[in-house]
């Protein structure tokens, strides 16, 4: 008996299996690695420089207190709180409670009475009325507290500098003062105060703002930044590239080794600013293609595709 044609059977088995072909394309569909897809940015060199950032109060350190001179009445007007007074300027009008008494301001006219019992009381010198303790017509005991001024001149804020950073400040440093309202003022360290905390162990400076001072209240909590290290230039990378573990003591990106494969690179980070991370080591070139996005939990020598 003839033996069939080889194109018969080969037609025959292929009759019999008709799940084949489509078992092999799962086959190759299963050996396709999944994809991250990523964005990539080269590393560039921006301008550096090492900041100390303190809290600081705002302060007042020139206050007079105006007091009364004897015991009396006070008479119309009364300043208010706020009220801006010159030096030399009448702030208080006091009558003693004899020329009340006597009536000694209805009488007029008579050159032998020398004595009016009015008693005018001065603010000492320029500033504003913080506080107003006492209303018109009120009965005042002599050396109690009326108001109190404060010299605008001399505000500034106490800047408190722990023990450990004090070889980065000194009187005459310039700095930056960060209000909340989120102004930037210039600023200058002045006077070192001669005292230390003893519990919080922080020693006290002076700063002064630079130009107009700002009408601010006291206590208010600023940010004073210094610079510790002058200006230099450094590698930065966006923050998102950098990746870290969960003690944070290890940190790395990821390279893309070419268009579709990216490597873990361990790396050591510097100063932090403006969103961007300082890379000390290793050195990277201008043309090396860092993931900034999409890497975080790829594993070494990941399947990547690089987002157009």
């Amino acid at each position: 008996m003839t033996k069939p044609p080889l194109i018969f059977v080969l037609a025959l088995l292929a009759a019999c299996n008709p799940t084949a072909p489509a078992e092999d394309a799962a086959a190759d569909e299963a050996d396709v690695q999944p994809r991250a897809v990523v964005t990539v940015e080269q590393v560039q060199t921006d301008t550096l420089t090492d900041v100390l950032e303190l809290r600081a109060v705002s302060a007042y350190p020139a206050k007079d207190v105006l007091r009364a001179t004897t015991t009396g009445y006070l008479l119309a007007p009364v300043p208010v709180p706020g009220q801006r007074v010159r030096a030399g300027q009448v702030v208080f009008t006091l009558q003693t409670k004899e020329a009340r008494t006597l009536h000694l301001d209805q009488i007029t006219g008579d050159p032998r009475l020398r004595f009016s019992g009015v008693i005018r009381i001065a603010s000492p010198r320029a500033g504003v009325l913080a506080s107003v303790d006492k209303l018109a017509g009120d009965y005042v005991q002599d050396g109690e507290q009326l108001a109190l001024v404060y010299d605008q001149s001399r505000f500034g804020f106490i800047l408190d500098v722990p023990v450990t950073q004090l070889r980065y400040v000194r009187p005459g440093q310039s700095c930056r003062i960060m209000l909340p309202d989120g102004r930037v003022l210039p600023g200058r360290v002045a006077e070192v105060l001669p005292a230390a905390d003893l519990a919080a162990q922080v020693q006290r400076y002076t700063v002064r703002p630079i130009g107009p001072a700002p009408q601010l209240p006291e206590n208010v909590t600023v940010t004073v930044r210094l610079d510790k290290t002058a200006p230099y230039r450094a590698a930065t990378l966006p923050r998102p590239a950098v990746l870290t573990d969960e003690t944070q003591t290890e940190f790395w990106v990821m390279r893309l080794l070419n268009d579709s494969v990216a490597v873990r690179v361990p790396v050591q980070t510097g100063l932090e600013e403006q969103g961007r991370i300082e890379i000390k080591s290793p050195v990277f070139s201008p043309s090396d293609r860092i993931l900034i996005s999409g890497n975080y939990g790829l594993d070494d020598t990941a399947a990547v595709q690089v987002r157009p």
